[in-house]
């Protein structure tokens, strides 16, 4: 054989080796299925971190692997389980081998044993809050509020939340360098009891000092000052620090803001509060477009520029238009007052045709508004202009002076996603013939929603929405202060305030709203759930006009960074036409 042939000869056997290693390894590869007797409180415990269920369908394993993931299962399992509080379990794991080309059947067997409780829970607070005689019932008040009591089954998880809870007892109010310096959990096995110990050195008692602001280059000092509603002397507040931080956030004119307290304990008499802010650029314009099933596709425009007239004064001109509202406004927004008060002044055109009632605007108002996440009360001024005419009708101007209230009040667990709490808004107004209106009138609206929790991922939403003019007459009052239903953030299954007074081919308004839903949403996973609805109410003139209509449906429910994005389905009761309603957030 020369030279070449031999050469040729050799390529082929390395090209026929290669071709062959990749079926020799698929012939090692095992598969396997697992039998599981467990307990159902930790199956899914054991499935989701065991090795032997993590490498199932992996390419790769052999038999002799497998022998050793089995091997390590009854430990493993074990100590899954004592993190469950179980202190004595019994785990045999073994496998079948399988015929030539089978499946292996891998069968693991547990025994959990009793689950271990809390025999006894000894909480030792030390530190500067044991000298102080005011704190004698809020140290009784923590041993009390202690999460793992006497007969309190006793877990990993609910171990770690449950010292996190205790300290921040401390950490949240006053005493931000609490610290835990001892803290055991002593099991007996045999008598599945748990001897808790627990020590917190409280450190001293903290009190803001003056604060430090960093960052700031085009506006004034005293807008942040005045954000801030603490003073230096008082007692330290985490949930102070928090409100302040947020805030800034919220203020407008900051791209980020953070705020830190120095808890050195050496310091902590006057413990320094230090303000970082980036702030925006002092102007801005926003653009957006966007789609509501209520009004169509929607673009807007929006000018902002942070120091209008004066460092701190926010001057903003807003753009707004769909298919059946077309808005222009401006807005000058003074300086926050330290009080948390905020003045602005406001100019607004604007035009509309829904349900054949087109109405032109043109209103001033001067706003007073103190606003926190929980709480909102708002006084305003305002006087506006209408021109309003119907389908085949005379056209009517209005006018009215009006001075407004509106109250908000806001628990929930969480702002974005709420799964339990209440939302709450009242409204009161009113206006006078003898003073720029062509109707006196007064007026009270209320709406609410209150959530209510039904077991881990199934929450009751009930909704109301009330309200009522008293009047002479409807005429002359602007259709603002008047009432219409239907619409995504109503009756779903009805048109864009459709519901109100028959007036010839239009809707108008009417003097008494009542609405209500009762809603129950279920979570499939974190991220995805579903809904079951019943909507009812309607717009009248007079409350024994008031009669509700009903609707029905179903949604979907899709978490996303900015809220609850909701996709729902709804059948009035009336014509039977199905509609498709698209919202963001708790519908309120």
């Amino acid at each position: 054989m020369n030279l070449r042939s031999a050469w040729h000869h050799g390529a082929w056997l390395m090209l026929a080796a290669l071709w062959a290693l990749p079926a020799a390894a698929q012939e090692e590869t095992v598969a396997w299925r697992i039998e599981l007797e467990a307990p159902d409180d930790v199956r899914a415990l054991l499935q989701e971190h065991l090795d032997v269920y993590r490498y199932r369908g992996r390419p790769g394993v052999d038999a002799a692997m497998l022998q050793r993931l089995v091997a390590r299962s009854a430990p493993d399992a074990e100590t899954l389980l004592t993190t469950a509080g179980y202190f004595s379990p019994k785990v045999e794991a073994q496998s079948e081998p399988a015929a030539e080309g089978g499946t292996t059947v891998v069968r693991i067997n547990v025994t959990a044993g009793p689950v271990a409780r809390v025999g006894a829970a000894d909480i030792k607070i030390t530190g500067a809050i044991t000298a102080d005689p005011a704190e004698a019932a809020r140290i009784a008040q923590v041993s009390r509020r202690w999460r793992l009591q006497p007969g309190t089954p006793f877990r990993q998880s609910a171990w770690d939340e449950a010292k996190e809870a205790l300290l921040r007892e401390f950490v949240f109010d006053g005493y931000p360098a609490a610290r835990l310096v001892n803290s055991s959990a002593e099991v007996d096995p045999e008598s599945a009891r748990v001897r808790i110990d627990i020590t917190v050195d409280s450190g001293p008692l903290f009190r803001f000092g003056s604060t430090q602001i960093e960052g700031l280059k085009r506006y004034p000092r005293q807008l942040v000052a005045n954000l801030q509603h603490f003073q230096a002397g008082q007692r330290y507040s985490h949930e102070a620090v928090i409100r302040y931080q947020t805030e800034l956030q919220a203020s407008g004119f900051f791209r980020s803001a953070s705020v830190a307290v120095d808890t050195d304990p050496s310091q902590a008499k006057a413990a320094a509060v230090l303000v970082r802010v980036v702030e925006n650029p002092e102007k801005k314009v926003d653009l957006g477009v966007g789609y509501s099933t209520d009004t169509g596709p929607r673009a807007e425009a929006q000018f902002t520029h942070y120091n209008t007239f004066k460092p701190g004064w926010q001057g903003s001109t807003k753009l707004r238009m769909d298919a059946k509202e077309q808005t222009l406004n401006g807005e000058l927004a003074l300086t926050p007052e330290a009080s948390g008060w905020r003045n602005r002044l406001g100019v607004e055109a604007s035009h509309s045709d829904i349900e054949n009632l087109v109405n032109r605007n043109f209103g001033l108002t001067a706003q007073r508004a103190w606003r926190t996440p929980e709480r909102e009360h708002d006084w305003s001024l305002k006087f506006q202009v209408e021109e309003q005419s119907l389908t085949g009708g005379p056209v009517d101007n209005l006018n009215a002076l009006s001075l407004n209230y509106s109250w908000t009040d806001r628990k929930v667990d969480d702002l974005l996603r709420p799964r339990k709490g209440h939302l709450l808004n009242l409204q009161l107004g009113g206006a006078s013939e003898s003073l720029l209106s062509t109707r006196s009138f007064a007026r009270a609206y209320a709406r609410g929603l209150q959530i209510i929790p039904a077991g881990r991922r199934d929450r009751i939403h009930l909704r109301g929405e009330f309200g009522a003019v008293w009047a002479q007459t409807r005429e002359g009052i602007p259709t603002e202060f008047l009432f219409r239903a239907g619409g995504d953030q109503s009756v779903r299954g009805y048109d864009y305030q459709s519901l109100g007074v028959q007036q010839g081919a239009s809707i108008v308004g009417g003097r008494f709203l009542g609405v209500g839903t009762v809603e129950y949403q279920h979570d499939f996973t974190p991220q995805w759930g579903g809904a079951l609805f019943v909507d009812g109410g309607n717009a009248a003139d007079s409350p024994s006009e008031l009669r509700p209509v009903y609707s029905y449906g179903a949604g979907i429910r899709m978490i996303t960074p900015a809220g609850a994005l909701n996709l729902d389905v709804a059948k009035p009761q009336e014509n039977g036409k199905i509609r498709f309603h698209f919202t963001l957030g708790a519908r309120f």
